[in-house]
């Protein structure tokens, strides 16, 4: 037997799917925002990271160097060249950054001025006979989702990592 009363005791529930879709959405693109990110982030660091080690590694094979006073322009030009391959061959940049050629020709216009071949340790003063490799990557050269501005909370994925370090210590 239907009742009219057993209808009237029933919520109707049809919005309220709507109603909790529209509260959790932002928090799930949130998440989903800040964990595209940080992928970014992290795996331009271990890139970073270890196009400064593969500069290093350079500098160990090169013939007649024993210390940072032997060391050459031309053969710190041959460092940072390496390091610059390293990126351009395993750094997943922009989409407009194009194939291997201009993703190069980038790589030598932004990156190239911040690569140092010196002397020192990295986050130390470093000892004698050892030759520092440090690359500064500018972040905004691989970031895929642009910075979100977020009520009470402000800017989010934009400034916190401007730059990206990298650095290597060789001993001679």
């Amino acid at each position: 037997m239907n009742s009219p009363l057993k209808d009237v005791r029933q919520p109707r529930q049809s919005g309220a799917a709507v109603v909790e879709f529209a509260l959790v959405l932002p928090i799930f693109v949130l998440v989903l925002y800040i964990l595209i990110s940080f992928g970014v982030l992290f795996y331009a660091q271990l890139v970073v990271s270890r196009a400064a080690t593969d500069g290093a590694r350079a500098l160990v094979v090169l013939p007649g160097v024993s210390s940072l006073e032997t060391l050459t322009e031309t053969q710190k030009d041959s460092i940072k060249q390496q390091v610059i391959n390293s990126l351009a061959v395993s750094l997943a940049m922009t989409a407009d950054s194009g194939e291997y050629a201009e993703r190069l020709a980038l790589l030598q216009s932004e990156v190239l001025p911040r690569i140092r071949v010196d002397g020192g340790g990295c986050g130390t003063d470093g000892a004698a006979g050892l030759v520092r490799v440090e690359v500064r990557f500018p972040y905004d050269l691989v970031r895929i989702l642009p910075p979100i501005t977020l009520p009470m909370v402000g800017s989010v994925g934009g400034g916190l990592f401007d730059t990206l370090t990298g650095c290597a210590v060789a001993n001679l």
